[in-house]
């Protein structure tokens, strides 16, 4: 794994306003994939605007690049009670608003049920409905875009993200999008410049051992030399 190039990479992110991300993209980073998207979102009023941004790894040394990344805003979308596929947008969107997202993808808790007492697991049952009702929205294209969506609305800081991965994002003909391209050059450089850092650090701190060993080497000959004179005073002495 090329430490070097990682902090580079978290050095970019920082220089284009995306905080820190150095942890993030060491973990992601070793499991090795030949490419992969970091998702940054932001919201402006009632409006959202997310940057993916794609990562790919470059030749045979572990280098990966920020290539591009997608700057999308994303204006709100108004749900209507007009039905979409047998699906009413506005009363689905009324059920997911009745459910604690982060509790419910918490897969790790643990509750008594009983198989008798619905109420052990009515709220479940909740969560199979409108992830059918998402479902059946999806097999249309205007119905993917109510989704999509919803899925961000209430499923966006949830552990969601972490069990499934992205929400891929479908495009409205109201979003306004813009891709930017990175040039090799500017990520070199980059490296290049993390590279004299850390050259010069690493000089820096093999002058300090070697100004460390100067001092006790002199302080062990300065207490020889105290030796000497002590022995050579009791000599006299004697």
């Amino acid at each position: 794994m090329n430490i070097q190039n990682i902090s580079a990479l978290e050095e970019q992110l920082q220089s284009l306003g995306f905080g820190d991300w150095g942890y993030q993209l060491l973990k992601q980073i070793s499991f090795r994939p030949k490419n992969f998207y970091r998702v940054y979102k932001t919201e402006k009023g009632k409006d959202r605007l997310s940057f993916e941004i794609f990562f790919e790894k470059k030749g045979q040394d572990d280098m990966y690049a920020l290539v591009y990344y997608d700057a999308i805003l994303q204006q709100e979308l108004i749900l209507s009670d007009t039905s979409v596929n047998g699906i009413n947008p506005g009363s689905l969107e009324k059920q997911m608003a009745a459910i604690d997202w982060k509790k419910a993808f918490d897969l790790e808790e643990k509750k008594s049920w009983n198989v008798e007492d619905k109420s052990s697991w009515e709220k479940e049952q909740k969560i199979e409905t409108v992830m059918a009702s998402l479902e059946a929205l999806e097999t249309t294209d205007e119905g993917k875009l109510l989704a999509t969506s919803l899925k961000l609305k209430y499923w966006n800081g949830s552990p969601y993200y972490e069990l499934f991965g992205n929400i891929n994002v479908q495009k409205n003909k109201a979003d306004i999008s813009q891709r930017f391209i990175f040039l090799k050059a500017r990520m070199e450089l980059l490296l290049m410049r993390r590279i004299v850092f850390y050259r010069i650090a690493d000089w820096k701190n093999k002058c300090r051992q070697e100004k460390s060993r100067q001092i006790i080497k002199l302080k062990k000959q300065q207490k020889k030399v105290e030796m000497i004179r002590v022995v050579g005073y009791l000599k006299k002495d004697a």
